[in-house]
């Protein structure tokens, strides 16, 4: 499965969500695939004041702050695959 972070360089809180997510992968499959949203003024706009916004399945489960519990729940929700 493909895990979306619309980011920005510089920021403390998407910094924060990606060392979650890299924790996450230990027990949950799923790659990361990264947006600079500086890139993309369309981006820009959907997500300036909300980045890191995480998407996953098509859905933005998280944004901002979250710490390991949401990001698990946000998993599970999405029906992610557990590693073995």
């Amino acid at each position: 499965m493909v895990i979306d972070v619309y980011e920005k360089p510089g920021c403390q809180l998407c910094d924060a969500a990606l060392e979650l997510l890299d924790e996450g992968r230990e027990r949950f499959a799923f790659e990361v695939v990264r947006h600079n949203i500086l890139a993309d003024r369309g981006l820009f706009e959907k997500y300036r004041y909300l980045v890191p916004v995480v998407v996953i399945g098509g859905i933005a489960r998280l944004s901002l702050r979250f710490d390991s519990q949401e990001l698990e729940a946000a998993l599970r929700a999405s029906q992610v695959p557990q590693r073995e």
